[in-house]
């Protein structure tokens, strides 16, 4: 058995399942919650904790192991008794005014991960300083006879308690009361949960509204194999493939998505049929749907919001810095300030407890939405009511979601943007590539247009940011490239804005940004 365990990182545990101290299983998950309690009983005079779970193999398993060790050092700990996702999890820390929350899930990984995700006292993931506190305290664990534990049975007849049903109520009451900012419910909804935690909320607050909601029986219910959608992110295409043949036959107005742990939320919606191409068309032939970018989404979802609104304007967006700068212009356009973070949603939700009432919309490229102060984490189930919410508003319109987007790109000008995956082997391949973007002169030779060179690394006086691995570049037509290593995978990312005086140019001038990157990695 390997002797160096999993890392604890900025948001806690993930990893592959399996045996050994570098994978995520019970050992593992035993000493990071003795760890965590240590903290806790230095951190806090009665410290508590809640704990949820989502649909992935040995997630319930992992969720009362971490109850056993919390309740056997004496930790008030709360379980719920079935899988919630990461919003509900986010409410609930608030609500039951816990020193800490765990959510057992690996979020959109493959089937074969699993993670344990720590949550501070204000309902957001840990950050930067209470990770490594925590992390400390792991690596003194002395195993195993450090690790208090008692039987999960034993736990709930002594400091840990099931969540009572009426935390869950009030979570949906909080939704209704952030996401309701029009009252059309005429669409016609096909949904799939992707064998996640999301079908319960999204289906009772889909319903509420009045849609029509047909949901994918094939990735209804629980199932951690996820054996139709191996990598269960509502970002890629292939995971819409069986709700695409249902939205077909139904004639569906739009298709929602959510992950595992449903905190993303994506969506495919009827392309527009141009009238040049109309003639082409045959009746009766099936309508073709088109994926939205996170990045699409958030705009949309923003414009929505402002327009629907009647106090906007003063109040603050926040968006991670990889994410759009076609938000900066439309929220010029409705007097809205914007706040820009690193990338986490954690970040987004230090940003609401700073801002308070101010918030008014928070947004990551990579699917993560939210609206209001109930929780300090992106919420696919509420997202997903925004979404269709949205897509009502403007069907009584006349008007498709794909004519709204192209309205906004008409208004405020054409970026197009991208995020692009670049699969590296090891943290040793990773720091290479980061080596070989900070090689100004290998930057230059590749990019022949650079204005500007921002290294997140080194801490700037003019940001409030906190050091991070991201190279921004800047170009002389107000396109921009941000380079980062992924935080939970092994991959580095390049996110993408170019500019155009239309979407095909834009198309064609990020393909040509492109290009120029793989030639800096070599």
């Amino acid at each position: 058995m390997t002797k160096e365990y999993l890392k604890f990182g900025t948001a806690g545990l993930r990893g592959i399942m399996g045996s050994g101290n570098d994978k995520m299983n019970i050992p593992v998950v035993k000493r990071a919650s003795q760890g965590l309690a240590a903290y806790l009983l230095r951190t806090y005079d009665n410290p508590s904790v809640v704990i949820s779970y989502d649909s992935r193999n040995n997630s319930r398993a992992f969720a009362e192991c971490a109850a056993s060790v919390l309740a056997a050092n004496d930790v008030k700990t709360f379980i719920f008794n079935e899988m919630m996702p990461v919003p509900v999890l986010s409410y609930a820390v608030k609500k039951l005014t816990c020193s800490a929350g765990i959510v057992i899930t690996a979020s959109h990984n493959p089937r074969e991960y699993n993670g344990y995700k720590v949550y501070s006292c204000t309902g957001g993931q840990i950050l930067d300083e209470e990770a490594a506190a925590i992390m400390k305290e792991i690596e003194a664990v002395d195993v195993p006879d450090g690790i208090n534990y008692i039987e999960f049975e034993k736990a709930l007849q002594g400091c840990c308690s099931i969540v009572d049903d009426s935390l869950y109520v009030e979570y949906l009451a909080a939704v209704e009361q952030a996401t309701e900012f029009s009252k059309e419910n005429e669409l016609s909804v096909v949904y799939t949960p992707l064998n996640g935690s999301g079908r319960k909320p999204v289906q009772d607050i889909l319903g509420s509204c009045g849609f029509d909601v047909f949901t994918v029986p094939e990735q209804e219910f629980e199932d951690g194999n996820f054996p139709t959608c191996p990598y269960p992110n509502p970002e890629k295409h292939e995971v819409y493939q069986i709700a695409q043949g249902y939205a077909q036959q139904r004639n569906a107005d739009i298709i929602i998505a959510t992950d595992p742990d449903c905190d993303r939320v994506g969506a495919m919606v009827k392309a527009v049929v141009r009238e040049e191409t109309a003639s082409e068309c045959t009746e009766g032939e099936a309508a073709v749907y088109e994926l939205l970018s996170g990045n699409d989404t958030g705009l949309l979802l923003f414009d929505y919001i402002c327009r629907t609104s009647s106090d906007v304007k003063g109040r603050t967006v926040v968006s991670s810095i990889v994410s759009t700068p076609m938000l900066d212009r439309i929220a010029a356009a409705y007097g809205v300030n914007v706040e820009r973070t690193l990338v986490g949603f954690k970040y987004i939700g230090q940003k609401i407890d700073e801002l308070g009432d101010s918030f008014i919309f928070g947004f990551e490229e990579s699917n993560g939405y939210l609206t209001g102060t109930y929780a300090r984490d992106k919420d696919g189930a509420a997202g997903a009511k925004l979404i269709c919410r949205m897509a009502a508003y403007y069907k009584a319109q006349g008007l498709t979601l794909m004519e709204v987007l192209d309205g906004i790109y008409e208004k405020y000008g054409s970026i197009v943007s991208q995020t692009v995956n670049f699969e590296i082997g090891s943290n040793e391949e990773r720091e290479a590539v980061m080596v070989s973007v900070r090689d100004r002169q290998r930057l230059e030779d590749a990019f022949s247009d650079i204005s500007g060179y921002t290294d997140y690394k080194y801490p700037r006086e003019d940001s409030e940011l906190p050091p991070a691995d991201v190279i921004r570049l800047d170009f002389e037509d107000s396109s921009r490239v941000i380079i980062r290593p992924s935080g939970t995978e092994p991959k580095i990312k390049i996110y993408i804005s170019a500019c155009g005086s239309n979407q095909v140019g834009g198309l064609g001038r990020a393909e040509e940004l492109l290009e120029a990157f793989r030639n800096v990695i070599g």
